[in-house]
């Protein structure tokens, strides 16, 4: 290039000792117009001699950026978290008659009692609408516990004024399919709702995953919060959501379920919690004595206690028959004839052994389960207990699809070798079967090591004068707490409320007033016996 053709530099560039803005090109080098070299200049324009040694031109894409949804208020942020309740409890129901085959009245029962519940929630703003409460029936929850207490709760679902509105909770749904099968009189209990909840098959857990983004999105932040995921349910929340909900519908409409449909559920717990059959017995025996309806508590209630449950009731006698009928204290009850069902004694260590090695021996992590890994044991674990633990928490929690929230990299580590299905090839057929293998063996066990006791002999039983004796033997503790619990009883009574899914501090107090009531019983006969025999001997004066 000729010194006197020019090129001008790009905007912003010069030289850096003069500030020329024109330079020209002489023997492959660059100087500016004052003759100036230029270190390092690249020219931007290529002329035709020089066409294609620029390089490729690479430009970066821009990001689509998504619009933020916008979050509902007020009533409409309201009816669109109902709508969520109603999606997830629709989802319930579905599974419930299609998987497990329950009669489909269900729906219709199911129906009902939600259009009840939101029958009185307003559907648009008024002098009513200052706030939301969300879950009437997490008052009667304190740490999942089932606690005693005054019936005086807020139970009334039509907006009060100066009260905000009581809208119905997560847990509900499940309270709602439960008294669906309560009113069929299903042999369905809580711990089963919860079992299968715990497991995924049920929706509850991961419900807020199941909803449509653009829902989850425009949901108010109180709403989400009351749906977010949660690993377990605690004991007891269920029973207890149940129980305020039964209340709240006799006080509301004056709605009356019918008892508890108990004989099913009994052989149940005897058999998850490996009982002779003498316990059956002595629990209708018992039902009789204490009239136990096995209804729910209605509004008239004064006072609401463990054993208002049925369920826990239930367990109660339970409990308290295995006492009477094999101590767990380690007192010697020796039976006082051959027909005594005392005379067949549970050994207790073997009972303990037979239930803590076998359940260790059933192949890999039980499905519901998963919750009580703890960090470390997620990394110390064998390889198939990892993998079946990556599977739950890959199918409960993590989320895919087209727009996933979940991070690529949290999402990569469950999908080496995962099972999104969270089933084997036999599916739950095959825990089915080892489930039912493992009652056998335990019965078979426990059988074999039962122990025999010799009864007392006539002369064992009352001193020289004919004057019954007293011993130890004569007396059943009672135990109000759990450090009162001697280890037979504390193992027998945790087993227990496990099986059942409610507070071992619930079934200590449902325990103790089911032998208080005995006890007051006990009493009133032996002192109606008394009576009866001072009339016979005055009768027998008066006789010529």
């Amino acid at each position: 290039m000729a010194p006197g053709d020019y090129q001008r530099m790009p905007a912003g560039e010069r030289c850096e000792e003069c500030g020329s803005r024109h330079w020209y090109s002489e023997d492959a080098l660059r100087y500016c117009r004052n003759g100036h070299r230029l270190e390092g200049y690249a020219p931007h324009e290529a002329g035709e001699d020089e066409y294609g040694t620029t390089g490729k031109v690479h430009r970066r894409k821009k990001e689509k950026r998504e619009r933020a949804a916008v979050k509902l208020e007020g009533a409409a942020g309201r009816e669109l978290y109902l709508e969520c309740l109603q999606i997830i409890l629709r989802k319930q129901i579905w599974w419930l008659i299609k998987e497990r085959g329950l009669p489909a009245e269900l729906e219709e029962i199911v129906r009902a009692f939600w259009a009840l519940r939101v029958r009185d929630l307003p559907t648009q703003d008024d002098e009513f609408q200052r706030d939301s409460s969300l879950g009437s029936s997490e008052a009667g929850v304190r740490d999942g516990e089932l606690s005693d207490g005054p019936a005086e709760t807020n139970r009334v679902w039509r907006p009060q004024p100066g009260k905000g509105m009581n809208l119905p909770a997560l847990i509900d749904t499940l309270a709602l399919c439960y008294l669906g099968c309560f009113t069929l009189r299903l042999p369905i209990s809580t711990a089963s709702f919860c079992h299968w909840a715990q497991r995924g098959d049920l929706e509850f857990l991961a419900a807020i995953n199941g909803l449509p983004k653009n829902v989850q999105d425009r949901l108010p932040a109180g709403y989400h919060r009351s749906l977010q995921i949660r690993d377990h349910i605690p004991p007891g929340k269920l029973q207890s959501a149940v129980r305020e909900m039964a209340i709240s519908f006799n006080v509301n409409y004056e709605v009356e379920f019918p008892p508890l449909n108990h004989i099913p559920l009994l052989l149940q717990l005897m058999r998850d919690l490996t009982l002779p059959v003498e316990v059956f017995l002595s629990v209708k025996c018992m039902a009789q004595i204490l009239e136990a309806d096995f209804c729910y508590p209605t509004r008239d209630k004064r006072r609401i206690l463990s054993t208002d449950d049925p369920e826990v009731l239930l367990l109660a006698l339970v409990v308290v028959s295995t006492k009477l009928l094999h101590p767990l204290d380690g007192v010697s009850r020796r039976p006082t004839t051959h027909d005594d069902p005392r005379v067949m004694q549970i050994d207790w260590k073997q009972w303990e052994v037979v239930r803590t090695k076998q359940a260790e021996a059933v192949r890999g992590l039980q499905r519901g389960e998963e919750h009580t890994i703890t960090a470390w044991e997620a990394a110390t674990v064998d390889k198939t207990v990892a993998e079946k633990w990556l599977d739950y928490f890959e199918r409960m929690f993590v989320q895919t699809g087209a727009t996933p929230k979940t991070p690529e990299a949290a999402r990569r580590m469950f999908q080496v070798g995962s099972n999104a299905s969270g089933k084997g090839p036999n599916g739950d057929s095959q825990d089915q079967r080892d489930q039912d293998e493992l009652v056998v063996e335990r019965y078979q066990t426990v059988n074999s090591t039962m122990k025999i006791i010799e009864p007392e002999q006539p002369g064992e039983l009352f001193d020289r004068k004919g004057r019954a004796k007293t011993s130890e033997r004569d007396y059943c503790p009672v135990w109000r707490t759990e450090d009162d619990l001697p280890r037979t009883a504390k193992m027998f009574y945790k087993e227990a409320a496990k099986t059942a899914a409610v507070p071992l501090r619930s079934l200590i107090n449902a325990a103790a007033q089911v032998e208080r009531r005995l006890e007051i019983w006990c009493v009133q006969r032996e002192r109606s016996r008394r009576m009866e025999a001072m009339e016979t001997e005055t009768d027998g004066e008066n006789v010529p």
